[in-house]
Parts: structure tokens; C-alpha cells; sequence
């Protein structure tokens, strides 16, 4: 979701530009997924979206990245994430206070010491219209990881990283067994640094073809076969990976066959709302919450895509909020 914008001439094939194309455009299918799973919570639509919809997100962000010094990469990284982060925590929160009190309801939080506990632990913490925001941070200390790894291993293909991926989703999938509490999203982190080197190391390849159709075969046996089974899907916010060697590996390939799909038609729609996802991200769950009670299901899908994409469009118009909701650097006047 977030990632650098540039991506270089000869990986993967095509030039760059049709290239970060497909990557918008898989994005804007997977936020698509992300919301109508919110929306609709039981059932095989959304099982079968979590079974893959975060891993999407994170493998794409591997794809984008690539190792940089740790000092200039912690402070972009700072400015493009965590800045934002709060910005919408804090603004969200006091937008429950205002609306939850005019509507005669008390606020998500039960007083001010728990919402400065909740609102610096985060993670699982976080419930209602937060309950989303796990993902950022995870992603923020993933990627922390990831690039602190990749200072000594820089080349993906490096046959250690497969040793330390091993490594860590085995740490990831025990601890997740044992507890669910997870400040910042923190429990999941080791999980997510493997997804992020199995980005990069999709990218390393000069050609992709064989590795998509594969994936195409693993994802169409995946539809078939998953529910049949009964695998439970996978909730990488409270470290629930289901049946690992079967669920990651297909999470995998379906995300791969979306990235597929995307790339075979990048459309422009799909793009536009790409390069809107992280927004969507923060506030789709909120407009979830508090129009649950007055609308239908439809409606309410509509409402989280259009009111985030709008709020996007505002935050543009100002040099504030470009920079502290949307983590834009103002450039120099010429």
C-alpha cells in the first residue's frame, strides 16, 4: 500500500510506468476486496477474501521496495507512514467523541485513560471503527525489518534469506498460537518481513510467466479445494494463520493471481483508486461503523469507498494535509 514510486527498467518485463500501472491496479482490487469483507462478515465471500486480501497488500509493498541505508529509510519511512498514521488516529478519535456524542451514544472509549491507552498501544487494542488500524504500523516495523536484513543480505535471491523467512514465520505462526495481544500490530510482524522478501524476490526475477501460471493452478485449486476442506481463513492481525502450510502458500498464489489479472488490464479506475488505498484503508471501517445502523449492505459499501476517495481529493487541495494526513514532502518553490 505504501512503497516507493519509482520502480526501475527490467524487472518483471515492460517499462516502468505500465508496470506501476498493474501495481495501482492491484491495489485498487485488493482495497475493493478489503472493503466488501467489511462490509459483509460471514460467509464464503468473505472467508475467501481474507484468505488472501492482507497478504496482497504486503507482498506488493515488497515488490515496490528495495534495500536503502537505515537511517534515510527510518525517516522516510517515519514521514510517510507514521506521520500519517497518527493524523488519522487522533482526528478519527475525536471525530467518535463529537458524533457518537450528538447521536446520545458514548464514545468507543470509556474515558480518557483508556483512550490514551488504546490509542498508544494500538493493534489489538484498537476495536470498531480503529480495528484497521493495525495495519500500518505492522507494515512500518515489517518493512524496518525487512530493510534491517537486507543491509546484510541485499540480493533477494541470497539462499539465506530463505533460511531466515523459514525462521521467522515458524516464530510467527508459534507465537501466534499463544496470544493475540498485539501493540502496533507487532505480533504479526515476522510473518509479514516473509511476505515482504517474497515480494522482492518476485521482483528479482527477469521473467515472471512461469511463476504466475504456476500460481494460477495453486490459486484455482485453492478456490476449489479451501472450502471443501474447511481451512479457516487467515486473520494476520491477531497472528491466525490457519492451517500455515497450506493457507500462507495459497494466500500467496491467489494474491500473485490478482497481480495477474491486474497487469493482463490495468484499468484506470482500478488505479486511481490504488493510489487512493491507504486512505481508503484508515476510513473505511469508521464509515462502516457508524452507518451500519442506517443503511443496507449495498449502500454501505458505496458510502466506504466514496467518502475516503472524496476526503482524498480534500486532503490534496492543501499543503498541510498533504503533508501530515498523506505524508507528502513539500517541494521547493523553482
Amino acid at each position: 500500500m505504501t512503497g516507493e514510486s519509482k520502480v526501475k527498467r527490467g524487472d518483471s518485463g515492460g517499462d516502468a510506468s505500465a508496470r506501476l500501472e498493474w501495481v495501482d491496479a492491484a491495489k485498487g482490487l485488493g482495497i475493493i476486496l478489503v472493503v466488501i469483507a467489511h462490509v459483509w462478515t460471514r460467509g464464503f465471500v468473505r472467508d475467501f477474501i481474507y484468505s488472501f486480501h492482507m497478504p496482497l497488500f504486503f507482498l506488493l509493498s515488497g515488490y515496490m521496495s528495495k534495500p536503502r541505508p537505515m537511517g534515510d529509510f527510518l525517516f522516510k519511512q517515519l514521514r510517510a507512514m507514521a506521520v500519517p498514521y497518527v493524523a488519522f488516529l487522533l482526528s478519527l478519535a475525536l471525530f467518535d467523541v463529537g458524533f457518537e456524542t450528538l447521536r446520545g451514544h458514548h464514545p468507543i472509549f470509556r474515558d480518557a485513560g483508556d483512550a490514551v491507552w488504546r490509542l498508544s498501544m494500538g493493534g489489538s487494542e484498537l476495536r470498531g471503527p480503529f480495528t484497521i488500524f493495525w495495519f500500518v504500523p505492522c507494515l512500518f516495523f515489517a518493512r524496518l525489518g525487512r530493510n534491517a536484513i537486507a543491509q546484510g543480505l541485499p540480493d533477494a535471491r541470497d539462499w539465506r534469506w530463505a533460511v531466515v523467512t523459514a525462521a521467522l514465520v515458524a516464530f510467527g505462526v508459534w507465537i501466534g498460537q499463544r496470544t493475540d495481544f498485539s501493540p502496533l500490530g507487532l505480533l504479526s510482524v515476522p510473518v509479514v518481513i516473509a511476505l515482504l522478501w517474497l515480494g522482492a524476490l518476485w521482483r528479482s526475477l527477469p521473467r515472471d510467466g512461469v511463476l504466475l501460471m504456476i500460481a494460477g493452478v495453486v490459486g484455482l485449486i485453492a478456490v476449489c479445494a479451501l472450502p471443501y476442506w474447511h481451512v479457516p481463513p487467515l486473520n494476520i492481525k491477531i497472528g491466525d494463520y490457519g492451517w500455515p502450510s497450506v493457507s500462507l502458500i495459497a494466500a500467496v498464489a491467489l494474491s500473485l493471481c490478482v497481480c495477474a489479472a491486474a497487469r493482463a488490464v490495468p484499468l484506470k479506475c482500478l488505479c486511481r483508486l490504488g493510489q487512493m488505498s491507504l486512505v481508503i484503508m484508515y476510513l473505511h471501517v469508521a464509515v462502516i461503523h457508524y452507518l451500519t445502523p442506517y443503511l443496507v449492505k449495498y449502500m454501505i459499501l458505496f458510502a466506504a469507498l466514496l467518502i475516503p476517495i472524496v476526503t482524498q481529493i480534500l486532503l490534496k487541495k492543501f499543503a498541510f494535509t498533504r503533508r501530515y494526513y498523506l505524508g507528502e514532502v513539500p517541494q521547493p518553490e523553482r
